[in-house]
Order: C-alpha cells, then sequence, then structure tokens
C-alpha cells in the first residue's frame, strides 16, 4: 500500500496520541513498525506526539508494552530520534519495573532492543542491568531460536551476563 493508503490510520494515531493510554501507545508504535509503508505516512509532528505519549505512559506500562514499544523505536528511527531523554529515561525505568514478570518474548525483545537503542541504553541503571539479567537467565530456556539470538545479542551489545542455558 502507498503511503497515501495509511493517511486516515496514521493521522487517527497523531490524533489521539495525546489521550492514548500505555497500550495504545505500544499498539500503535508496534503495528506502524511492521505495517509496510505505514510509518512513511506519519508527520514529524505525528512522531513527536507519539514520542510524548510514549513519555508519559512509560511508568504505566506492562511488561508487552514495553516490549513492544522498545522494539517498534529500535525499527522506526523517525520516532526514537523524537523520544526526548526523559523519555529514554522512562523507558529504562519501566524495562526495570517489569523486567521480574517479563516473559521469553518480552525479554528477548526488550534486551535486543535496547542493544541497538544506546540513547535507551544509557539510561539503565547498576540495578536495571541487574534485573534485566536475572530476567534474561530465568527465561533463557523457554527461548525460541530467534529470541535466544535477539537475547545474546541485547546482553553482548549491553555488555550483560550470558545466560547459563546458552552455555550449555
Amino acid at each position: 500500500m502507498s503511503p497515501l493508503g495509511w493517511a486516515g490510520p496514521t493521522e487517527a494515531a497523531e490524533r489521539t496520541a495525546r489521550e492514548m493510554n500505555p497500550h495504545n501507545v505500544a499498539n500503535s508504535l508496534n503495528a506502524l513498525c511492521k505495517l509496510e509503508g505505514a510509518a512513511a505516512a506519519v508527520s514529524l509532528t505525528g512522531w513527536a506526539g507519539l514520542a510524548e505519549a510514549v513519555e508519559r505512559t512509560a511508568s504505566e506500562m506492562n511488561p508487552q508494552e514495553v516490549a513492544n514499544t522498545l522494539n517498534a523505536l529500535s525499527k522506526i528511527e523517525a520516532a526514537s530520534a523524537e523520544v526526548s531523554q526523559s523519555g529514554w529515561v522512562g523507558l529504562a525505568e519501566a524495562a526495570e519495573r517489569t523486567a521480574s514478570h517479563m516473559n521469553e518474548q518480552n525479554v528477548s525483545n526488550s534486551l535486543h532492543a535496547l542493544g541497538v537503542l544506546p540513547a535507551a541504553a544509557t539510561q539503565l541503571s547498576p540495578s536495571a542491568r541487574k534485573h534485566l539479567e536475572a530476567a534474561a537467565e530465568r527465561e533463557a530456556p523457554n527461548m525460541t531460536p530467534e529470541g535466544r539470538w535477539m537475547t545474546l545479542r541485547g546482553c553482548e551489545k549491553l555488555k550483560l551476563k550470558t545466560p547459563s542455558a546458552f552455555l550449555k
């Protein structure tokens, strides 16, 4: 579909970003990174509005919302460029807060995204790193081959311990 075909849905996301809850923010960004051509239809104002929504809602995000938001931001440069330092701090804090509740997919998506988002990775506290390492260790045995690769790559980039299940 051409970018013009995405005008309606992307304009709706731009228009409603201020009212979005964490679920809406994560799902909108996730959809925009997966639907070919959709991201190209979002204006700079739209990306700024979605970035502000990320910052506003990060403290309320659940593990899947954190993972989906980080994953989407790692794939959409226009969106990640609009996230403020406060937004990255909020996402890093959300990753720490939710790490103990993340499933294997949340862990692998979050670690991989953090590994390719230096602005977010630099905001991870030592405590956040420990929580993410523990989550990777806990969930590693349940990961798919792709999840294992994403986790390994994220751990490598973030200089986190490799889960022991990967060393066997």
